[in-house]
């Protein structure tokens, strides 16, 4: 995946340089929960969720929900199988740049601390986009939400959430 995105021109930018690219028109999108989404975002970001809670009580539905619940996560996900196309949706023209965001933001390049990189929600979005054919300028916010907020800048929220509500990075990798 690290390699598809590099190859694919994904860059993972600063928050200052969200801030830039969405006044001159860049679309944000939030991929948390919509929780966690509603507890603060950055402003004009809109919320498409990655993952979603697991729906549905077939078989493999149900194994995923105890998988997650022998790690003591009550609260399974699973993929939004809409991601791409409700994403697509907001997309104004061909030429938008599109930056995404989580909670973390990830790492495309190795260091000390990931000799791959370091996955998260944004990344793999990204990733999921790129194989729907979104090549519009896609990017990564560096650090996420989390680095947002630590950098002191504007956040939006919508209404109060329950601390037990938010979602974490606790998401299945693929």
């Amino acid at each position: 995946m690290r390699l598809a995105l590099l190859a694919g021109n994904v860059k993972l930018v600063s928050p200052q340089e969200v801030q830039f690219a969405a006044e001159r028109g860049a679309l944000l999108v939030d991929v948390r929960p919509e929780a966690d989404y509603d507890a603060g975002h950055v402003p004009g970001a809109y919320n498409v969720p990655f993952y979603q809670p697991i729906t549905g009580w077939s078989p493999m539905k149900v194994a995923r929900r105890v998988g997650y619940a022998m790690f003591g996560i009550v609260k399974g996900t699973e993929v939004n199988p809409t991601f791409p196309q409700d994403v697509k949706q907001l997309v104004t023209h061909a030429e938008q740049q599109l930056i995404l965001y989580c909670s973390q933001g990830g790492v495309l390049e190795p260091n000390d601390s990931y000799r791959k990189g370091w996955q998260t929600r944004s990344l793999i979005a990204a990733y999921d986009l790129m194989q729907e054919g979104m090549t519009n300028s896609l990017a990564v916010m560096k650090g996420g939400y989390t680095e947002w907020v630590n950098a002191g800048r504007d956040v939006e929220i919508m209404e109060e959430v329950a601390e037990e509500e938010l979602v974490r990075e606790d998401v299945p990798m693929r």
